[in-house]
């Protein structure tokens, strides 16, 4: 993976390490190879991270689908 992609992912929040005392259920975890076959592992905390709500989408979806009926 190149280096300015695992600097996007710790712009969102991924780190290499937990803090001290962490509990590892409050975090997401995901692996991502480098180009030379090294394994990273990143931590986000879960609290962290948005939770996507598409009611909206879906709504206007919906009366697009039924649109075209």
């Amino acid at each position: 993976m190149p280096e300015n992609k695992l600097h996007s992912l710790e712009k969102i929040g991924y780190s290499k390490s937990l803090p001290k005392e962490a509990d590892i259920n409050n975090f997401e975890s995901i692996e991502v190879t480098k180009k030379s076959g090294e394994k990273i592992r990143l931590y986000r905390l879960i609290s962290d991270t948005n939770e996507i709500d598409d009611t909206n989408n879906f709504s206007s979806s919906w009366d697009v689908f039924n649109s075209y009926l």
